[in-house]
């Protein structure tokens, strides 16, 4: 095994899946311990927000106008494959506001969903005398018809709040509104306020390390190691001096190439803004045995952190590739060209992705480059 050490004397973002770092680059040198990032994940509600619609303050029936008011936002387009990032990264697909300027308190149910591609959210809160309440809610996708969504559609967001009063329902408001669905493979690489970079690291929602596929993929690799075991982490180990990761990440390239027999297909990566990338997800990339330089990436990504290891995705103009760290105290990576799995041996798209990795370095000054992890 070959010694690879890479770090970054310019400073990138790492966020998602591993830790927030600060990397900075030489070879065959040992860097300093980085500084951490500033994170671009906050924490819920107080989280990025997508373009939304912003209907008028409803004007209930006169009697209730001066006591109960509702306003409302919500997301005008869903993007499904990455909507487990709702509510948490991303804002919540619909915030509610409901004031209450009566002298008593009031039972309101609020209920919420996508017509025919979502379940309903329901919450039952009680607004106090003087007091307004914030409901924020994400209706759950329905899988079945979700796997079926291959092209964009245009839906109906429905929304509804009532009183509850002696077991009565009074509503308060019952509206509907457009939104548009992105097919379920669909990735905007241009989202309003949101820069290149920020859109780049939601990938990092794609990589499925607990999908039950790439668990399989782990017990496969198994039997290309020397003790027949894949195990999880770094122990005390720098710099990989034992070969442990090397021999991991080895083993997940064979299984790759030999039990799945993955192959290479090119499709043009554009990160221009407004272009749609279809991205298959790591499950379907093992099944149909096949993926071009990103969903092969995000594959190889969700098999390393399934090991709790971590790991960085690279994006230059019209490719990307991979990378995972060799220890948990320095910023030193083993990059990967994913897109040779099949056809060369793991220690030669080591050596492929490291010259790219150098190649990529003038493009981060001029921010052409980013890089997730």
């Amino acid at each position: 095994m070959k010694t690879y050490r890479h770090s970054l004397y310019r400073t990138i973002l790492l966020v998602g899946l591993a830790l927030l770092l600060s990397l900075s680059c030489s070879i065959s040198s040992r860097p300093a311990q980085p500084p951490p990032a500033p994170s671009l994940i906050q924490q819920p509600r107080s989280t990025r927000e997508l373009p939304t619609s912003h209907p008028k303050p409803t004007q209930p029936d006169i009697t209730l106008q001066d006591a109960l008011q509702v306003d409302y936002v919500y997301t005008s387009n869903l993007i499904t494959i990455i909507y487990p990032l709702y509510g948490s990264i991303l804002d919540d697909f619909a915030i509610i506001t409901i004031t209450n300027t009566r002298s008593t308190p009031a039972q309101v149910l609020v209920k919420s969903e996508i017509t025919g591609y979502t379940t309903q959210a329901i919450d039952t809160i009680t607004v106090g005398a003087g007091e307004s309440i914030e409901v924020r809610q994400n209706p759950l996708l329905i899988p079945e018809v979700i796997d079926q969504l291959n092209v964009e559609k245009p839906a109906q967001f429905l929304l509804r709040v009532v009183e509850l009063e002696n077991g009565e329902e009074k509503i308060l408001l019952e509206e509907t509104g457009d939104t548009l669905i992105y097919a379920r493979r669909d990735f905007p690489w241009s989202i309003p306020g949101f820069t290149d970079a920020e859109v780049f690291e939601l990938l990092a929602a794609m990589v499925t390390p607990n999908d039950p596929s790439v668990e399989e993929l782990i017990r496969n690799a198994a039997n290309y190691t020397s003790s027949g075991i894949m195990w999880s982490g770094y122990g005390d180990h720098v710099n990989d001096d034992d070969g442990g990761v090397w021999q991991r990440l080895e083993a997940i390239w064979e299984a790759e190439a030999k039990d799945y027999n993955l192959t290479y297909i090119s499709t043009w990566v554009s990160y221009a803004p407004g272009s749609v990338q279809r991205i298959r997800l790591p499950v379907e990339v093992s099944e149909q045995h096949s993926g071009n330089c990103i969903e092969l990436s995000l594959l190889f990504a969700a098999a390393v952190e399934a090991l709790d290891l971590e790991t960085a995705i690279v994006g230059i103009p019209g490719h990307a590739f991979m990378g995972v760290r060799m220890d948990q105290e320095n910023a030193n990576y083993y990059f990967i060209e994913t897109t040779m799995v099949g056809n060369a041996s793991f220690e030669e798209a080591v050596n492929r992705a490291s010259q790219e990795f150098q190649d990529a370095l003038p493009h981060l000054d001029a921010k052409e480059t980013s890089m997730v992890g």
